[in-house]
């Protein structure tokens, strides 16, 4: 009988920790970021979505220099390279 709830409680503290994990990130989809990278690089846009350790940013200003510039198409950044996030 202990080992059944053990494991009860075992399961519900990993569902806890997962959910956890999933809304993270979940409440900035379709919003303006701005993102600051590991590398110093900073980029602006809408983040479209999260696909595992994937953030996908369409609508992309890179600010790597005193001018920012435009990007085409969409940027794909990996989570932990991002050092903050501010919602714009």
């Amino acid at each position: 009988m202990l080992i059944v709830v053990a494991a009860i409680i075992l399961i519900a503290l990993i569902a806890l920790l997962v959910g956890a994990r999933w809304w993270t990130w979940r409440p900035v989809i379709h919003q303006r970021v701005l993102v600051q990278l590991d590398s110093g690089l900073a980029i602006a846009g809408v983040v479209l979505s999260r696909r595992g350790p994937l953030l996908v940013l369409g609508d992309v200003t890179v600010h790597a220099s005193k001018e920012p510039t435009r990007a085409d198409g969409s940027a794909v950044i990996e989570r932990r390279r991002v050092v903050w996030m501010q919602v714009i």
